[in-house]
């Protein structure tokens, strides 16, 4: 139930739990810090797992044989090779065998969703994998430790050791390593029964599919298409249906919103009749956005969802999901906003659009940063960094650093907020874009004012100038020359 402070009208629409999407970020840097000079070394801010190490600074590999609740397993993880599908169901096992409630549980199944989407693919990408099984591991260890009041990272210690076997990350999930069932004892026998046959009746309620997920999971994989193919722009082939679609896009552009949504309706409409699922999304969608720039936001809510539940393109669904976040956002809903992002993500990562899916991410970063929780705030923001580094598009890392920059000095890290807008500048200098990158001088000017250090402000300032005048923005050079002024 949401706070009665706000509008009571929006109503939430939950998104799916589906298998669909891949987060495609990269795994944790190694490095302590981030090189200034260099943007492409990320500084990792999170916590390595707690494990035993040899002489030579290497941890070692431990065998798995107890769960977070405490009961001892059978498991030993260092014998033999393991498949990702048994890994994964492992993981959705002992989230319930330790008592999850279902907010963590659904939590953690977003991240795993991920990492399966991911192992069904032709060469599935491990960093990515490993990623979200941290992720997930985090979930459960924040609930572990709440619950104990005590900090725990018993399940990110099991997944490093994880980590670490041989693990073959192409999932087959009929592949199935006696010696790595995971056991726990009968409560009435006492004897070592596999997890799965114990918690059978608890988990018919949380899986939708049978216990061999293979054949949908695959029809998915089967499904996917070229990536030039999913960001092709839709043409509706039906003439009215384009025509109306054509006009609603006119109108728009120039705000008469009235006369947009009553073309956007007609697209609407004969798309529906003519079964044209993709185009009636496009409407959908369109109308959604009219709404919301218009503050209708439960008529916008409505579009946007009925855009995702119309289509298969999953460019639009991402689209979609993510104009419901914002609005969840704006109005400070925060776990709709939440897995309304992480949907966006979801299909975006189906699309293989990593730009769309940096954008959420930075979001996400945002709302933490907003709320000052540093820790997730960094987790955020190196996953949109490693995901941006991906598209070799120095626009793109130029934004996401840049946005970094803003939500570390919002919590205060002005050294950290300095060195991303540093890096944005040099992303930005790449792609020729001057006043992206007097921008970033300005903003780094501010931090530096912050810090006392009123000299390095004035030539960043300086810099800022330059390139505005270099661009031939006049009108940009004076609002800074004007800055120099009150220094």
């Amino acid at each position: 139930m949401y706070n009665s402070i706000y509008p009571v009208q929006i109503k939430p629409y939950v998104p799916p739990q589906t298998s669909k999407g891949a987060v495609k970020n990269s795994e944790e840097e190694q490095e302590s810090q981030k090189s200034a000079n260099d943007p492409h070394r990320e500084r990792s801010n999170r916590t390595e797992a707690n494990s035993s190490t040899d002489p030579n600074g290497r941890r070692n590999a431990y065998s798995h044989n107890q769960f977070p609740n405490g009961q001892k397993t059978t498991i030993d993880y260092s014998k033999s090779k393991v498949n990702i599908a048994q890994i994964l169901t492992d993981f959705k096992n002992t989230a319930l065998a330790i008592g999850s409630p279902p907010n963590i549980i659904q939590e953690v199944d977003q991240y795993l969703a991920l990492a399966e989407t991911q192992s069904l693919k032709n060469e599935p990408n491990k960093k990515i994998i490993q990623s979200n099984l941290k992720n997930a591991s985090t979930v459960l260890d924040d609930f572990i430790s709440k619950t104990l009041n005590k900090k725990s990272k018993v399940v990110e210690n099991w997944i490093d050791a994880l980590f670490l076997q041989q693990v073959d990350y192409k999932s087959d999930p009929e592949t199935i390593n006696p010696d790595f069932l995971v056991k726990l004892p009968d409560k009435e026998t006492g004897d070592m029964k596999p997890i799965s046959q114990n918690l059978s009746q608890k988990i018919q309620p949380q899986e939708t599919q049978s216990p061999d997920q293979s054949q949908p999971l695959q029809n998915e994989n089967q499904e996917e298409t070229s990536a030039e193919n999913k960001h092709s722009v839709y043409i509706p082939q039906n003439e009215q249906v384009r025509k109306a679609f054509i006009q609603g896009k006119k109108y728009a552009a120039i705000n008469d919103t009235e006369k947009a949504k009553k073309a956007f309706m007609s697209a609407l409409e004969n798309a529906h009749l003519v079964g044209d699922n993709k185009a009636e999304g496009m409407a959908s969608y369109e109308l959604g956005r009219i709404f919301d720039s218009e503050d209708n936001l439960e008529e916008a809510l409505k579009y946007y969802h009925q855009a995702h539940k119309s289509t298969d393109d999953n460019n639009l669904k991402a689209k979609a999901y993510y104009s419901m976040a914002q609005i969840y956002n704006d109005v400070v809903y925060f776990e709709p906003a939440m897995n309304h992002y992480f949907a966006a993500i979801s299909f975006a990562g189906e699309a293989e659009n990593l730009n769309a899916q940096t954008k959420a991410l930075a979001d996400i970063g945002d709302m933490f940063a907003e709320r000052y929780d540093v820790s997730k705030t960094h987790e955020f923001y190196d996953i949109a960094k490693n995901i941006a580094l991906e598209t070799q598009n120095n626009k793109t890392m130029g934004a996401i650093w840049s946005r970094c920059g803003d939500s570390m000095a919002v919590i205060n890290e002005n050294v950290n907020a300095l060195q991303d807008y540093k890096a944005s500048a040099q992303f930005y200098e790449e792609a020729q874009s001057p006043l992206k990158m007097a921008r970033n001088y300005e903003k780094a000017s501010d931090v530096m004012l912050n810090l006392g250090n009123k000299q390095k402000a004035i030539n960043l300032l300086d810099k800022a100038q330059k390139l505005a005048l270099k661009a031939n923005d006049s009108e940009y050079a004076d609002r800074i020359s004007y800055q120099l002024k009150l220094l």
